[in-house]
């Protein structure tokens, strides 16, 4: 009989490439300071990457509201490199009051500060008879950062809407949308 074979080494799993990974960057509102991502989420074939063992990241971030590019480079079991984008959005405003008008209302928000106003073109409001926006979803874009209210008719009279809004800046031909404000409750008149 022959002698058996020395068993060999384990062959070293090659690096991962991160061509195909999944990156996640949460976007942050606008503050006036230079800001960049802080959480960055990298999956692999559904497996979740740790920073700074697995990747780096790297990001010069910015102050305006935009897109910012994020490169994502791997590293010990990982290879190459991957690009994601951090965006930074208009700061959100809220709805200062409603008022009930005959099959319709008037929703009137907050004014941004002189800083939030620069990085705001105007505001999105959106109603609905559904709490949760989920259906029956209507909305109108405001498209003049100065202006702070709308008045909104043809709706069913004596019902209950609610009616929320956002701030959005046009960038480039891009909308950047913040986050919703809490949407408030108002009952049309009959």
């Amino acid at each position: 009989g022959s002698a058996a074979a020395a068993p060999s080494a384990p062959a070293k799993a090659a690096p991962v490439s991160l061509a195909k990974a999944q990156v996640t960057v949460k976007s942050k509102a606008y503050t006036g300071k230079t800001l960049k991502p802080t959480s960055v989420t990298v999956k692999v074939g559904g497996k979740k990457l740790v920073s700074g063992r697995d990747y780096n990241v790297s990001c010069k971030g910015g102050k305006k509201v935009g897109s910012y590019k994020v490169t994502i480079k791997g590293k010990g079991a990982y290879t190459g490199t991957k690009t994601a984008t951090f965006k930074i959005l208009p700061k959100a405003t809220s709805v200062s009051k409603t008022k009930a008008a005959k099959r319709g209302f008037t929703v009137a928000w907050k004014k941004p500060s002189k800083a939030n106003l620069k990085q705001t073109t105007g505001y999105k409001v959106q109603w609905s008879t559904d709490k949760k926006f989920k259906k029956a979803v209507k909305s109108k874009l405001v498209k003049k950062s100065k202006t702070t209210s709308l008045k909104v008719s043809k709706l069913k009279g004596g019902k209950k809407y609610y009616v929320r809004v956002c701030a959005y800046k046009k960038v480039g031909g891009k909308y950047y949308y913040s986050a919703w404000s809490k949407a408030k409750a108002v009952k049309t008149k009959k």
